[in-house]
């Protein structure tokens, strides 16, 4: 790109798009080169690969008795529930699908020679490098690996459907080999889920059960029947009733004998108290019927006396109120006047009373004493009866759980048998959880190559990694491409890019002047050297031009910058070619080497003599010379220092082309005694890394750095592209 200086005054923070564009048209060849090759690549695999089949399948895993587990070898023999989850179950029927022996008998149902012919020759020997396996394997291992490896098994997502899919070139061998697959994986399966002899172990398990059952029950049945128990339970609480009862009654005959005995007592001292003989009459004056009366009434009070007395304590209140109302009564009884009765004996009705009672009591007192007998021979009896029932209810107990604990086995076993019996004639109908809700299908189209889409993807890997490789280069990259690098890596300002050029397509007006393609770049760059970087008016006299190492353009660049300097009307311009190592500026101009600079620092050659004037008005040359002695001797800085003392008197400006500072120690002294000095770097070629020791070494010998200058660089986006940015 010419016409427009580019870079002097750009400062961008952080990737702008064109930084990217300018990362993506600098390494667009590598761009295009990865892009093509991808292409290429993806576009001959994709139309000389084979056409691959595929046939897909379905099988549910419903709930079923595979989910339960009947194992005579589990110390309870029973119905187990599986205590896995189904994703666990799922888990078992894809690694049961997965399983070699269920390929091989695939391989065998089919024949070898069906996957032969795919597997001969580079096939073989890619699927065994794909499959990791270095030895060589007979052909029907490496036809069961490649039934394995092309077979896929996976669970459809939120339900207990399987999908199968296998893969081939032939399609009709496709869907023969995965139905076959299915066959022999329902095989398999039942064959996993089965537990062998497990019916026959039942039979045998409940005939001996049953056996031994009853043998226990009639061995209990004799014993109840020796003994005469029906119910243990039953007896015991009949005899304990029982005895209870004789117990209650026993105390109540027992409180009615003390009773009869009290009564007996009592009337045996009535009796001994009352005369068989009273007077019947008495006749003294009148006849006291209120004395009779009263004394019948102390008779028939004496009487409930004794009743009461037999029937309660003597300190009872019915026994007092009683007794107060004797003797009330035979108080009554002698105050009456006795000299008006006519005493007339007889029998005494109450002895004859006192003493039929009596009678009447020892007759109760026998009786109660005879149940009381009877009731504690009863009493006994029950005991005895009780001790001979708890005697034998440890036997009875003990064969009574025998026999419920096997009768609790006998009726288990029993329905384990009818669960195996079912199971063995599912098994034997093969019959099981698994349903195919999808057969094998016959594939019409081949699956892949996708040839649009593998040329589409092509495209975009292309294209993506095209740009990956741009800015993965670019990365690598430590070399110096534009002004905010410097800026960034170096800390100092871009004073100038002058971009590169071919020299071959030069054909200006003037050869001696600078070349029309960079020629407003050294002009901007002219404006940039005459000031400070603080921005002063103050002009820079003596410039040095020096590169962080050889083949940078710094020669360059200082003859162009002493073209732009000698500008009619700016005042004398000198050149002084320093580089003695790699001498430049007599060729340039096609002036001649010697003598020059070194035979002015040897031998105090006049200066008069050696500077020559150039082709281009106003500029003059000092050319390197002839170097003969030690250059460190030679550019003693006393020396230099009076000869630019003395050049300045004649010239307004002196540009000074030095060595590289990483090659010549020398040069920084020469650097030091400059006003300005300005590091040349080549764009895409001057890693930063070097620059940056360059910089240092100059501002370690205290040499004035006013800036870099960015040489060579290349603008990759195009003119019209880059305005529009």
């Amino acid at each position: 790109m010419t016409g427009k200086v580019i870079g002097v005054e750009e400062k961008l923070s952080g990737r702008s798009l064109r930084d990217l564009y300018y990362v993506f048209f600098r390494h667009k060849w590598k761009v295009l080169l990865f892009f093509l090759a991808v292409v290429v690549i993806v576009a001959i695999s994709t139309f000389v690969s084979d056409s691959i089949y595929r046939s897909e399948a379905g099988l549910m895993v419903r709930l079923g008795r595979e989910t339960v587990t009947l194992d005579p070898t589990a110390t309870t023999g029973t119905i187990i529930p599986v205590s896995q989850s189904r994703e666990s179950e799922i888990v078992t029927e894809l690694e049961i699908i997965r399983s070699r022996d269920i390929a091989e008998k695939v391989v065998d149902s089919i024949g070898l020679e069906a996957f032969i012919s795919p597997l001969e020759g580079r096939s073989k020997r890619s699927l065994l490098e794909r499959l990791g396996l270095t030895t060589q394997v007979s052909d029907h291992d490496a036809v069961v690996l490649s039934v394995m490896s092309n077979l896929e098994v996976d669970v459809q997502k939120a339900s207990w459907v399987i999908n199968l899919s296998y893969e081939a070139k032939n399609p009709e061998l496709t869907q023969q080999v995965l139905s076959k697959f299915i066959d022999c994986y329902l095989e398999k399966h039942i064959e996993v889920h089965r537990t062998p002899g497990s019916y026959q172990f039942f039979v045998q398990e409940s005939e001996q059960l049953r056996n031994k059952l009853t043998a226990t029950e009639k061995q209990l049945m004799d014993l109840m029947n020796q003994t005469g128990i029906s119910s243990l339970d039953e007896q015991r609480s009949a005899i304990l009733s029982r005895i209870s009862t004789l117990r209650a009654e026993i105390d109540s005959t027992e409180a009615d004998l003390a009773a009869s005995k009290a009564k007996a007592q009592e009337l045996q001292s009535s009796l001994a108290n009352t005369p068989d003989l009273v007077v019947t009459g008495a006749t003294v004056g009148l006849p006291n019927a209120a004395a009779d009366g009263m004394r019948s009434r102390l008779y028939e009070l004496q009487l409930l006396e004794q009743d009461l007395m037999s029937k309660f304590e003597l300190e009872s209140r019915q026994v007092q109120d009683v007794r107060r109302q004797i003797a009330a009564a035979q108080a009554l009884l002698d105050q009456e006047n006795q000299a008006r009765s006519t005493l007339t004996k007889g029998l005494n009705t109450t002895y004859q009373g006192v003493q039929s009672a009596m009678l009447a009591e020892q007759a109760n007192i026998s009786s109660f004493q005879a149940r009381v007998n009877e009731t504690k021979s009863k009493l006994e009896l029950a005991r005895t009866e009780l001790k001979t029932l708890n005697d034998n209810s440890n036997k009875i107990t003990s064969l009574a759980r025998e026999v419920e604990i096997q009768e609790e086995n006998y009726r288990r076993y029993s329905g384990n048998l009818e669960q195996a019996r079912i199971d063995d004639a599912l098994e034997n109908g093969k019959m099981s959880n698994i349903n195919v809700i999808q057969p094998a299908t016959l594939p019409i189209k081949p699956v892949r190559p996708n040839r649009a889409l593998n040329l589409l993807l092509g495209l975009l890997i292309g294209i993506v990694g095209g740009i990956a490789v741009a800015f993965f280069c670019e990365y690598l990259d430590h070399s110096i491409k534009t002004p905010d690098e410097v800026e960034q890596k170096l800390q100092l300002p871009a004073i100038a890019c002058i971009p590169r050029f071919a020299a071959s397509r030069i054909s200006p007006a003037n050869k001696w002047d600078i070349p029309q393609q960079v020629k407003e770049y050294y002009e901007a760059l002219k404006e940039r050297v005459l000031l400070y970087p603080s921005g002063s008016k103050r002009m820079q006299q003596v410039l040095a031009i020096t590169g962080s190492h050889h083949n940078e353009g710094a020669s360059s660049v200082a003859a162009n910058l002493a073209r732009a300097l000698a500008r009619p009307g700016d005042g004398q311009v000198l050149l002084v070619d320093a580089n003695f190592q790699h001498p430049s500026i007599h060729q340039i101009f096609e002036s001649r080497l010697s003598p020059g600079l070194s035979d002015i620092l040897t031998n105090g050659q006049n200066i008069d003599g050696v500077v020559v004037p150039s082709p281009v008005q106003n500029l003059h040359i000092l050319s390197a010379g002839t170097i003969n002695g030690n250059l460190s001797e030679i550019f003693d800085s006393e020396k230099f220092t009076s000869l630019l003392d003395l050049i300045k008197k004649d010239y307004r400006y002196v540009v000074i082309d030095l060595p590289a500072v990483n090659e010549a120690s020398w040069a920084l002294r020469l650097a030091r005694l400059c006003d300005g000095v300005g590091l040349v770097v080549e764009a895409e070629r001057s890693r930063w890394e070097v620059a940056q020791r360059a910089k240092e070494l100059l501002e370690q010998s205290k040499a004035k750095i006013i800036g870099v200058i960015i040489n060579k660089r290349r603008f990759y986006i195009p003119r019209w592209l880059y305005q529009t940015l």
